[in-house]
């Protein structure tokens, strides 16, 4: 069963063997998120996957027409959760591939159109927190039939100590405690009931729309899952007690539970790795991986 994020902080104050005189509760949870910033940096799996859609509606009102000088080009939000790329692509309405960003070239490169490109006709780059692509959206062969950009990346995790939010949808699912007005993060839904049954709502006009009685309640999400923490946790214990020791200034013991931490990690990406690699033969093209 996976710890509480409360049982966590007393899990590293036990391997660390140093009561709250020496070290608080503060403290661990700092080199439990510094834990966790630094095994973002190394960790390449599946679990950090995530894809999300831009739709067509904000792409067009995020392109900028090309001339016979220049081509078209749209720009697209990084997501903040994001740590690493693994693809941009178009997608029509049946979700088929009509075009794939393959190419990626710097900055100076991209905005240089005398500059040489593989493939005219698909790259990126990238210019702080926005990504630009071109030609256009829908600008260019099959592209016309896109409804949409998805970005597939690997991903940041929430807080260790993430609640899930208060909506009708994870109250419906069971993820809510109840609370009360004042408590912090405490948030008021509303309910409509009728023939003996309520129905969660965001808002009091919503459920005075539904019709029925209309009451409300405060409830407090639960601690929302997180797979470092609760499918994984050497890896954050090891890399907190690093943490920790190197705040107590104890080099050995840090250095100790670093290496752990470090082997942790990568057993896990060779374990991923080697997931991947199975069922058939595999071909791939070469990522420069930051020669760039």
């Amino acid at each position: 069963m996976a710890r509480t994020y409360t049982q966590f902080v007393d899990l590293v104050r036990n391997w660390s063997n140093k009561d709250s005189a020496v070290l608080s509760d503060n403290i661990i949870k700092d080199c439990l998120r510094y834990a966790a910033d630094k095994a973002y940096r190394k960790l390449r799996v599946i679990a950090l996957e995530n894809t999300i859609s831009y739709n067509s509606t904000d792409l067009i009102a995020a392109t900028t027409a090309g001339n016979n000088l220049v081509p078209s080009k749209t720009e697209i939000t990084v997501p903040s959760d994001l740590i690493e790329f693994i693809e941009i692509r178009e997608v029509d309405a049946a979700n088929q591939s009509t075009r794939v960003f393959n190419e990626k070239t710097d900055l100076r490169t991209f905005n240089d159109w005398t500059a040489s490109k593989y493939n005219y006709s698909a790259f990126w780059s990238r210019r702080g927190n926005t990504v630009i692509l071109s030609p256009a959206f829908q600008d260019g062969g099959t592209s016309g039939t896109a409804t949409k950009i998805e970005l597939h990346y690997y991903r940041r995790l929430p807080a260790l100590d993430a609640l899930y939010n208060v909506t009708p949808t994870n109250y419906t699912a069971g993820l809510l405690n109840p609370s009360s007005q004042g408590v912090t993060g405490a948030v008021e839904l509303w309910f409509s009931t009728i023939g003996g049954v309520a129905t969660p709502y965001a808002t009091q006009a919503e459920a005075t729309a539904a019709g029925g009685t209309v009451t409300s309640a405060y409830y407090l999400g639960q601690l929302a899952y997180n797979w470092l923490r609760d499918d994984n946790e050497r890896i954050l214990l090891m890399g907190s007690l690093g943490e920790l020791f190197a705040y107590l200034q104890d080099d050995e013991q840090a250095q100790k539970y670093f290496a752990m931490f470090a082997q942790e990690i990568d057993e896990l990406n060779d374990e991923d790795n080697k997931r991947g690699a199975s069922g058939g033969n595999i071909q791939m093209s070469y990522n420069a991986g930051g020669l760039i």
